[in-house]
């Protein structure tokens, strides 16, 4: 069975019950921020949150709105907010289970920390095969014999199969877990009521404009992808069809342009001209924010078998039109390489209408090279 991560938040129910003070929040639902001193961080498996500027520590009611409105635009959508724990660095330690074949390892540091990585000699190994292990382990640790029985007991029953406490936090006594990761095994949900599926996160953060398409893809019989690669890059693609997508993306790696790619994705399987609208109206958007000084639309395929080129051409044009000038503001210049039905009609459209709004790069139909688009979109920023 697969491991899957838990948001930090249902962890720390499971581990800390009633008593943890932590407020989950969400994008789609109302987000009240309490007064006082808190800790806000992104809750969406994302490590080392501090050093991305994605977790912000002893934050007032404003400044953690403020934060979460920036992770929002970042793509994330839920959140963690904490009362602040306050406390020294040396006072740090690093702590981990892990299922294993002779029972569950523990990996304990007194010191360390967030810094763990740059002191692997000061990791202790111990192992529980029962619960009469966790006296002996507490007295060599210096963990508290209560708190490593419950996070035994609490990673035992609820299926988890790795978790890290870094930094734990031990105050007379008194175990703080500051940050959590566990990872459980996907085949326990149906044995635990602990977690569920919606405590399960992704391990990256989904751009406003996947979310868009995923939305849209789900009502349609046509093929919609969308990956955000680079929000600021100088290459965004319309793609059609699976296969002859992945080589022109190839063809900008192997141009040393991969770096370049604002995203990659594709629209295939016979889209109407309103949803090929929809879809290109997201790309757009997305090359228009991007700040890179020059960019390039390449919009670009195989040879069709049923999608309508003459038809998707048109929901491209729709999508192109609403931008009227801020494409020339913003050195636009648009790559075609396309085949299929009604491939020459749609072809002299898209011609004519790049011509009227002066953003021509190049029109090629399938009697062309499949890269010749990105070709020529590379040569053009590069300029």
């Amino acid at each position: 069975m697969s491991r899957v991560k838990i948001s930090e938040y249902r962890a720390k129910k499971i581990l800390l019950g009633e008593g943890y003070g932590g407020m989950q929040l969400r994008s789609e639902e109302k987000m009240v921020f309490p007064k006082g001193h808190w800790v806000a961080k992104v809750d969406q498996g994302v490590k080392k949150r501090y050093k991305q500027g994605l977790l912000t520590v002893d934050a007032s009611a404003t400044e953690m709105q403020r934060a979460v409105k920036e992770w929002e635009k970042k793509g994330f959508s839920q959140f963690l907010l904490e009362p602040l724990v306050s406390h020294e660095r040396q006072d740090e330690q690093y702590l981990s289970l892990e299922r294993i074949r002779e029972g569950v390892r523990i990996l304990h540091a007194k010191d360390g920390g967030v810094d763990i990585e740059e002191h692997p000699e000061a990791v202790q190994a111990y192992v529980i095969k029962n619960a009469s292990d966790i006296e002996r382990i507490s007295k060599e640790s210096g963990v508290p014999k209560e708190f490593l029985a419950h996070v035994y007991q609490a990673f035992d029953t609820s299926f988890f199969a790795f978790m890290e406490i870094n930094p734990l936090v031990v105050h007379d006594g008194q175990a703080h877990v500051l940050d959590a990761a566990v990872l459980v095994d996907s085949a326990g949900e149906f044995f635990t009521k602990n977690w569920s599926e919606d405590d399960v996160v992704k391990a990256h953060s989904k751009h406003r404009s996947e979310t868009v398409i995923e939305a849209l893809a789900a009502t349609t019989p046509a093929s919609l992808k969308l990956t955000v690669m680079n929000p600021d890059g100088a290459l965004f693609f319309l793609l059609s069809g699976g296969g002859g997508s992945i080589v022109i993306a190839d063809e900008a790696e192997l141009e040393g342009a991969g770096n370049l790619m604002g995203n990659y994705g594709e629209y295939s399987g016979g889209p109407t001209r309103e949803e090929t609208y929809l879809y290109a109206k997201e790309v757009i958007a997305l090359m228009l924010a991007s700040r890179a000084k020059k960019k390039a639309l390449v919009i670009a395929g195989g040879v069709a078998n049923f999608t309508d080129v003459e038809k998707t051409f048109l929901g491209i044009i729709d999508a192109l039109k609403e931008s009227g000038g801020q494409l020339r503001e913003h050195n636009v210049k648009v790559f075609v390489r396309r085949g299929g039905p009604n491939e020459e009609t749609g072809l002299m459209l898209m011609k004519d209408f790049l011509e009227k709004e002066r953003v021509l790069g190049s029109v090629h139909g399938s009697k062309e090279v499949i890269t010749k688009a990105i070709e020529e979109a590379i040569a053009y920023i590069r300029i």
